[in-house]
């Protein structure tokens, strides 16, 4: 081998060194991280002699949790929308030309203050047309009562005529039955001849003249009746009169408070406590009335409430069963980063109302929040996000985190790993809700079991491990 020329030689073997198994050692560590290999199989390929200077293997160190008590909430986060609690258009109800507008866009307003005044000068000259009238119409009253007055005193002046009358007639009676005695004691004087036939004639005229007396008296008693009579017919249709006069009076202030009212309309008021948002005349411009027809209807002004705001969320449809008036509710507006609106101490922030039924177009259902706005920063328009509470969580269930939960299975079946004397255990349990950041478990855990969130290594049933970090019970 000598010999041979340079070209042709083997190659020089160098002699060995040492040991080959480190480098063999190094090829396998890698697969031993990743599990293909098992520490048995390692050392069959390493030989004897591997077992001897390899370090054993550092214990996996596991970071746990402690469960938490209570279910998870079914909440709602949704967009929503700041509207007023109410707003009105004003138009005007007569047509006319506008003479005063004391507000302007922006302008806080209190109930019944006045915003603006139209001229409408036909209206004016009837209200005071209607007021000569009234004048007028109760003038007559005034000429009624006199008449009546007057009637009823002729009346009491014809029944006491009446009286004065029949006293007549009774005298005249009392008279003409003295004629009749005296005639008849002359006629037994005259038949025993104790006296001259002459006397006896002379008693027979009175007689009859006494008769004739009270006959008249008679007649006299009913004509100072029907006189009677008269005047209290008199008084009946005085006193019609009168009512009629004070009928008069009541139909021209109608007219009066009718031709007020469209006066009244000339005047427009603003509803509520808020706010001017809306102008659309100037002072001297023609205002139509908002009855006139047509469809170029403009209000005069338009006013929005603004101490209490509606809070519109539109609730999809896998929420919309667990709806309810008075569920808590917490608001933030994206515009107002610092301002949080929710319940606290006697002030209340829940759903106030909803639709009880979904837009068939977007499957959502119309909910609303009210919200007071004390600070009045809230302003129609904003936007921001609406968290309902729509179901509280089953209160007897604990929570761990998500990540925690593995083997998931159909029925709502899974597994959880714990910690139990420095090993391994996995745990089946049942849970009822993922949210993707806690699991409501209902079975299978207790409050003092430490479940691994986070492991440096693979674990499994009965893995020896180290506890480096664990939350505090409701700290996660």
């Amino acid at each position: 081998m000598t010999n041979l020329p340079p070209a042709v030689r083997p190659p020089a073997v160098p002699p060995s060194r040492g040991p080959r198994w480190p480098v063999a050692l190094l090829v396998l560590l890698p697969l031993l991280a990743v599990g293909g290999f098992t520490a048995a199989k390692a050392k069959s390929l390493l030989g004897d002699r591997a077992g001897e200077d390899v370090p054993p293997p550092a214990p996996i160190e596991v970071e746990v949790v402690t469960p938490r008590a209570g279910g998870i909430d079914r909440m709602c986060v949704q967009p929503g929308t700041v509207e007023p609690f109410e707003a009105a258009d004003l138009y005007a109800k007569v047509s006319g030309f506008l003479l005063e507008q004391v507000v302007d866009i922006g302008a806080r307003v209190k109930k019944d203050q006045v915003l603006a005044r139209i001229w409408v000068p036909e209206y004016q000259k009837q209200h005071e047309r209607q007021a000569r009238e009234i004048e007028r119409a109760r003038a007559r009253v005034e000429q009624a009562k006199a008449v009546v007055v007057a009637t009823e005193a002729d009346e009491r002046a014809a029944r006491a005529a009446v009286g004065l009358a029949e006293s007549e007639l009774r005298s005249k009676g009392s008279y003409r039955k003295y004629r009749a005695t005296q005639r008849d004691r002359l006629r037994g004087l005259l038949a025993q001849q104790a006296i001259d036939a002459k006397l006896v004639d002379e008693q027979e005229d009175q007689h009859e003249a006494a008769v004739a007396a009270e006959l008249a008296a008679q007649e006299a008693v009913t004509a100072a009746r029907q006189r009677a009579e008269a005047a209290k017919a008199k008084v009946t249709g005085a006193k019609a009169d009168e009512k009629l006069a004070e009928a008069e009076v009541t139909v021209a202030e109608a007219e009066q408070a009718r031709v007020q009212v469209l006066l009244d309309y000339a005047v427009i008021r603003s509803p509520y406590d808020g706010v001017v948002t809306r102008r659309s005349f100037n002072r001297g411009d023609f205002v139509r009335s908002a009855d006139a027809g047509g469809s170029d209807r403009v209000p005069v002004l338009s006013v929005e409430r603004t101490d209490l705001m509606r809070v519109v969320v539109q609730v999809p449809d896998r929420d919309v069963p667990y709806v309810s008036q008075g569920d808590p509710a917490v608001v933030e507006i994206d515009a107002l980063p610092n301002a949080v609106y929710k319940t606290e101490g006697a002030e209340e922030v829940v759903i106030s109302r909803s639709a009880d039924s979904e837009d068939p177009q977007t499957r959502t259902m119309r909910t609303e929040v009210d919200v007071k706005n004390r600070d009045g920063r809230l302003r129609r328009g904003m936007y921001g996000r609406v968290t309902m509470t729509l179901q509280p969580g089953n209160p007897a269930a604990l929570r761990v985190p998500s990540s925690a939960l593995v083997g998931r299975a159909e029925g709502g079946r899974g597994s959880v790993r714990v910690v139990r004397d420095g090993k391994v255990h996995v745990v089946p349990v049942r849970y009822a809700t993922d949210s993707g950041v806690d699991a409501e478990i209902v079975a299978g855990l207790s409050p003092a079991d430490e479940v691994i969130v986070h492991a440096t290594g693979p674990v499994g049933e009965g893995t020896a491990v180290t506890v480096t970090h664990q939350a505090p019970a409701g700290g996660h």
